[in-house]
């Protein structure tokens, strides 16, 4: 059977962060230096052409599945995903939570001694 077309981005839960998340983080952060460290992989942000596939979400156990030979698909895939680190990222910044992006298909320690290098610097002037 041919694959059904991908949802409609509104069809996948942009998986925000909840409200109880966001309260529990914002007492954490009174108390404690708190930092979000948000590791992604390549493939979850963008897919390989390989045909049909089936995702299951491993936290809510959603099951998609998408052809990956086509373009469009995997476009509308990636951008999916570029809007959920996005979502998170500002619900982060709303709780006072600074936040740093790392992939594992990058060097990490030039990206994190520049976010602290940077927060040091925010942190001195005030």
């Amino acid at each position: 059977a041919r694959p059904a077309a991908p949802p409609p981005p509104s069809a996948l839960a942009e998986m925000p962060l909840s409200q109880r998340v966001q309260t529990a983080l914002r007492m954490a952060n009174r108390r404690h230096d708190v930092v979000a460290v948000q590791i992604t992989d390549r493939y979850e942000l963008e897919l390989p052409a390989l045909g049909r596939l089936v995702l299951e979400d491993a936290e809510t156990g959603e099951i998609l599945e998408l052809h990956t030979g086509n373009a469009r698909n995997r476009q509308a895939f990636a951008a999916r995903r570029a809007r959920q680190i996005a979502l998170v990222a500002r619900q982060l910044r709303s709780a006072g939570i600074d936040s740093i992006q790392l992939r594992t298909d990058e060097p990490y320690n030039a990206a994190l001694g520049g976010f602290f290098e940077t927060r040091e610097r925010r942190r001195l002037r005030g």
